[in-house]
């Protein structure tokens, strides 16, 4: 037999064969995972690389659900990370919150509140030992992102799907009287790349009794890229037309003719240096349209980058903030984090809902699971 030939017949032989997937990381064509270290309890934690066909990609951890990396093609097809965050598993479970699943309530909610007719107690707050001192409470204390027991510092569980659209579905369990909240819980998030450059965000929870649940990801954009200092010069849209002017009370405001009147294309720089501001925004948006159906709720343009971020959801409002913080941190390859470095647009029921009847409830039971859908589009600018 000629070299020739026996070459071909080898190579013909090797594709015969079946593909034998050496140890180390688990392979797939579009979805990936990889060791990423053990949490300071012993739980080992594996980070997940995501890649869409359309060029969006995503690493993201069972600890906390993070978002560790959202890469985005810029105007000229670069890949531009638009997510704050750290380096490292250790960083994430001793620093804050960066783009990491917030559950089983989001926002804030009253030490004490109502389900099914019975009241129920969260254990009080603990604040963090380098956070800033906090102002007395001027009325009822509140719980933010519930506190210990809060789904962005656990580890789910996790089941890749690999395809043209990969996917990671995160679970987590909470058995009743977790956090004082009631019920046997059981929520899963799905995360999906989609071909035309969208993230999904597909949350689901089940419970044996009565509960409240509201879930998001807490994610800090800078469409420019993570470490490009402050957010000025992005152009803000938000498809809202009230807002809550405190975490206390069930006002809602209009927006319009106001510093939240966001229904034009706006420099957020331009809105942040007015004194009504305050220090930043950090309000619910009242979502214009029906909660339970897709609509866009807000939308992102950086002139800089020409990144276009689109933000639909199903959840009645979100929270809108511009990352107000005294502190310096230290996030990816040494970046220096400072004030309004990010922007956050958090889809999830309005804060301490559960006190406030008027609002869309929060309430999941074992005959009405929870259900909502966020989607982040990305797009380019000319």
């Amino acid at each position: 037999m000629s070299m020739m030939r026996r070459t071909i017949y080898a190579t013909l032989l090797l594709a015969a064969l079946p593909m034998i997937t050496l140890s180390g990381p688990a392979t797939a064509a579009n979805i990936t995972a990889q060791a990423w270290g053990t949490t300071q309890k012993g739980e080992k934690v594996q980070l997940f690389a995501l890649k869409g066909e359309g060029g969006l990609e995503a690493r993201i951890t069972n600890f906390g659900g993070v978002v560790v990396n959202l890469l985005v093609p810029d105007r000229h097809g670069k890949k531009t990370d638009v997510v704050l965050g750290y380096d490292s598993l250790a960083e994430y479970e001793n620093g804050g919150v960066f783009s990491a699943l917030i559950g089983p309530y989001a926002n804030r909610l009253g030490l004490t509140f109502p389900v099914d007719g019975k009241t129920y107690t969260q254990p009080r707050p603990v604040p963090r030992a380098d956070a800033q001192p906090a102002p007395a409470p001027t009325g009822p204390i509140q719980v933010l992102h519930s506190g210990a027991i809060g789904f962005q510092k656990r580890v789910w569980d996790a089941v890749m799907h690999d395809g043209p659209e990969p996917s990671l579905a995160l679970t987590i369990k909470d058995t009743d009287g977790t956090g004082g909240f009631p019920g046997n819980v059981l929520v899963t998030v799905t995360y999906t790349i989609r071909r035309d450059n969208t993230m999904v965000l597909d949350y689901r929870g089940t419970t044996d009794k009565p509960t409240v649940l509201s879930l998001t990801n807490h994610f800090y954009f800078n469409l420019k890229g993570e470490g490009s200092g402050v957010i000025d010069n992005e152009i803000v849209t938000l498809y809202a037309e009230q807002y809550s002017p405190n975490f206390i009370t069930s006002e809602l405001r209009a927006s319009r003719g106001t510093v939240f009147d966001f229904s034009r294309p706006t420099r957020i720089g331009d809105r942040l240096a007015m004194p009504e501001a305050g220090p930043g925004f950090d309000n619910n948006m009242v979502v214009t349209g029906k909660p339970g159906t897709l609509r866009p709720a807000a939308r992102i343009d950086d002139p800089d980058s020409g990144i276009v971020m689109v933000v639909f959801t199903t959840q009645p409002g979100f929270q809108f903030y511009t990352d107000n913080t005294g502190n310096t941190t230290t996030g990816k390859a040494g970046h220096q984090y400072g004030n309004h470095n990010a922007i956050s647009i958090e889809t999830e029921k309005y804060p301490d809902a559960p006190n406030h009847p008027e609002f869309p409830s929060a309430g999941v039971t074992p005959d009405t699971p929870m259900h909502e859908v966020t989607e982040f589009r990305f797009a380019t600018l000319p």
